[in-house]
């Protein structure tokens, strides 16, 4: 498997919008020209292939020698065949100096999508991450940090989230488990 950096010229630019909008719900998606247009030393999107075959992308946000995996897709007609557990290994081997975090919809019990809650945390407990220790709730969904690489501090993810997301960073409030 490898990983291509995404630029403007990207060839398969518009597999990779399809893949991103079919991913994501649109209250937790930065639009994908915004996300474009942000891209930079600091803020870089991979499309992965399997041969010639686009399997995932990924969004990752970088502060010194942390880094926010922000979004990651596997192609759905793909899913379950272990791709997502290789771009996770991918990016870890790419970035083995860094700490990579990532949030998740907080696993709690009584939530409508429980059992998805608790299947994302499991594969990514499975793949290397760990819990932090960190929740926060921003605009009407509970998360939980995870992380990978060593532990990161309540405030790096503020200052990273902070540096990426602007002052929208400061309305998250933070919880104590």
């Amino acid at each position: 498997m490898r990983a291509l950096i995404i630029d403007d010229l990207f060839e398969s630019l518009k597999e990779i919008e399809r893949l991103y909008d079919a991913s994501f719900p649109d209250d937790e998606r930065i639009p994908f020209e915004t996300l474009m247009s942000t891209r930079s030393a600091d803020r870089i999107m991979h499309a992965y292939y399997d041969s010639d075959t686009l399997v995932g992308m990924t969004f990752l946000f970088f502060d010194g020698d942390l880094i926010y995996l922000s979004y990651i897709a596997v192609e759905e007609k793909l899913r379950d065949r272990g791709y997502g557990s290789k771009i996770l290994a991918l990016i870890r081997e790419m970035y083995a100096d860094y700490r990579i975090v990532l949030d998740i919809e907080e696993v709690i019990k009584d939530s409508s999508n429980y059992s998805e809650r608790k299947r994302r945390k499991d594969f990514y407990l499975r793949n290397g991450y760990s819990e932090t220790g960190i929740y926060y709730y921003i605009y009407g969904v509970d998360y939980e940090l995870l992380g990978c690489n060593g532990m990161v501090t309540r405030k790096e993810w503020h200052n990273l989230i902070r540096k990426h997301w602007g002052k929208f960073a400061d309305t998250a409030v933070y919880k104590t488990k």
